[in-house]
């Protein structure tokens, strides 16, 4: 029994002390936009809590926030030249990507972690296991209509990374600016901050915020949404008054 104890003190010695907290808030959990938006950002405001026990981190702490918009259906098309005309020859469908995605930290994203935990945790844009499609007419090709995808999301703001995206106050405390970009869709964002020292997670906390439309704009997607039929309708309506309108006005006599 003694020597049962002994080897049990010993073990708890060993064993690393209690995982440090985070406490995290947003400058806003909704962001209302107009046709008119030209951007805008929200602020991650953050501490790390530690307890007398918690052990020293030599090297500091690291953080990655990252960003996720509400999921969407994405097409990439490829095209051909075929007989002097650009057609479209193939494509892929990807089914529920992340229309938005930011990766926020304080350093890259290949200084952050080995790329087994930045794979399994979807640290960075390369590291976005959901962006599979369905087989196109050429499986051989998907690598590279994925790879069309990142690069068309990134040159649109929509897929970004920040490697000066967190700063850090104190060592204690940490901010980190969310951007968002005039071509934002609208609906839930997810918020993942990940509390990292020497390429290990210690802690992770989530939040969300959430991207409306306010004004015309607003009513024209609840019409869309709500009231399909009235609004086909309607926008049926419209257009036959407005080519009835035209034709009135450019009428020679």
């Amino acid at each position: 029994m003694t020597r049962l104890l002994v080897v049990l003190a010993a073990l708890l010695a060993l064993s690393p002390a209690r995982a440090e907290t985070m406490i995290t808030s947003l400058s806003t959990h909704r962001l209302q936009i107009t046709s008119n938006f030209t951007g805008s950002e929200i602020v991650l405001f953050g501490a790390i809590e530690r307890d007398a026990q918690t052990i020293s981190r030599p090297g500091g702490y690291d953080m990655a926030v990252i960003v996720r918009g509400p999921r969407a259906l994405m097409v990439t098309r490829q095209k051909t030249r075929v007989f002097g005309i650009w057609v479209n020859t193939d494509a892929r469908e990807f089914v529920e990507v992340p229309s938005f995605y930011a990766l926020l930290s304080n350093k890259p994203a290949a200084d952050l972690a080995d790329i087994e935990l930045r794979a399994r945790q979807q640290i960075g844009v390369d590291s976005i296991t959901a962006i599979t499609p369905r087989l196109g007419t050429n499986p051989g090709a998907t690598p590279t209509f994925r790879e069309a995808l990142l690069r068309i999301n990134r040159a649109k703001g929509l897929y970004r990374e920040n490697p000066t995206g967190v700063t850090f106050l104190t060592p204690n405390l940490f901010r980190a600016n969310i951007p968002v970009v005039p071509n934002t869709p609208v609906g839930s964002f997810d918020v993942d901050i990940f509390l990292m020292s020497g390429g290990v997670i210690l802690a992770r906390e989530s939040t969300n915020f959430e991207v409306t439309k306010t004004g015309f704009e607003a009513f024209v997607a609840n019409a869309a949404r709500d009231n399909g039929v009235l609004y086909g309708l309607a926008a049926a309506m419209l257009a036959l008054f407005t080519g009835w309108a035209a034709s009135v006005v450019f009428r020679r006599d």
